[in-house]
């Protein structure tokens, strides 16, 4: 299972990436919810952004991170602009990997496929 926390426009184009990839996933709508399910489900990998409602991106990685149950739960970060603070600040709260936009369907199914095989 893969967690989704993304704006629309993100989740729409990861969607059918996903289903075409037979990758089950589950759709959060905010970090409060995204780091309770994760604690209790261990998702297989969280596709997450910064901007999400009630706890943002980098607080939910942090958390995660620092938790004992869900430390090792692989984090790719989705970053809407390639500015090398919001870098520096995803692998600081220790996401795993960063992919930037625009990004390539292939660059990005690389990355998942890459997290899933752990």
């Amino acid at each position: 299972m893969v967690y989704l926390a993304l704006s629309e426009s993100l989740y729409n184009r990861l969607v059918k990436l996903l289903q075409d990839l037979k990758i089950k996933y589950k759709v959060i709508e905010d970090g409060e919810t995204l780091l309770e399910l994760a604690k209790k489900e261990k998702p297989k990998l969280i596709i997450l952004e910064k901007d999400l409602p009630l706890l943002d991106g980098f607080a939910v990685t942090l958390l995660l991170k620092s938790n004992e149950k869900t430390k090792e739960i692989p984090i790719l970060a989705v970053c809407k602009c390639k500015y090398k603070e919001e870098e520096i600040k995803a692998k600081d709260c220790g996401a795993d990997d960063i992919i930037f936009c625009p990004f390539e369907e292939k660059e990005i199914i690389e990355k998942i496929e890459k997290w899933l095989k752990r």
